[in-house]
């Protein structure tokens, strides 16, 4: 395995190294969501650093490199690559995943890739840090939800602004309804900040911070 100048090997030598071309984001992805959790892991334990396990490294690989799409604030909202088929239900278990229908969205939210997706893919509903909540329904503006709690600034253009859910820091993610932008939304000062550019990446983060837990308890690292 060869080193870069840095010291460092590369995501594409490590892949090269065990003899297969480097996989596309969304290879990866099916990759790290079909192999069967117990028929690798419990190989990990008995190969130790015998050797490269590929499923092992491409599933690392892949929750990396989601994690590097979802954070990157140079993806324009919306243009995040389509995921595959029940993707979430995979991880976080079919009857735990909500999918939206039109009715469930204001006038507002007009960005038909935020639209498609919650429709088509969904949200998990309890994904730590994150949490859906599902009798939210419809699911209101921000404009909707400050007449019910009036004790809380709204931010410019609250009715453009669609809650989603909130995070374990009491924060609310609010998606814009024109733009498809994920931002949380503080009550204490009503401001508005930038989170990930848009739902697919809430969801990529999510995936990723779960699989990262579930490879760490594989390898035996107690969660933080």
């Amino acid at each position: 395995m060869q080193a870069d100048t840095g010291g460092t090997t590369t995501m594409r030598d490590a892949v090269a190294d065990v003899g297969a071309p480097a996989p596309s984001l969304l290879t990866r992805v099916r990759l790290a969501t079909t192999v069967e959790d117990p028929a690798w892991t419990r190989g990990a334990a008995r190969r130790g650093s015998a050797g490269c396990d590929r499923p092992s490294l491409w599933n690392t690989s892949a929750l990396m490199s989601c994690l590097l799409l979802a954070v990157s604030h140079r993806t324009e909202p919306g243009t995040s690559p389509e995921l595959p088929p029940r993707f979430l239900d995979r991880e976080f278990g079919r009857h735990r995943v909500t999918r939206f229908e039109d009715i469930d969205f204001p006038s507002t939210l007009t960005h038909e890739p935020t639209r498609r997706f919650l429709r088509d893919t969904g949200l998990p509903e309890d994904a730590r840090p994150f949490r859906l909540d599902p009798d939210d329904l419809p699911l209101p503006t921000l404009a909707e939800y400050g007449e019910d709690h009036p004790e809380h600034p709204l931010p410019p253009d609250a009715d453009h602004l669609v809650r989603l859910g909130r995070l374990t820091d009491g924060t609310h993610v609010v998606v814009n309804g024109t733009t498809g932008a994920v931002l949380t939304w503080r009550t204490s000062d009503g401001t508005l900040h930038p989170l990930v550019a848009d739902v697919t990446a809430l969801a990529l983060t999510l995936w990723a911070l779960r699989r990262a837990g579930r490879l760490e308890t594989v390898v035996g690292i107690e969660p933080a």
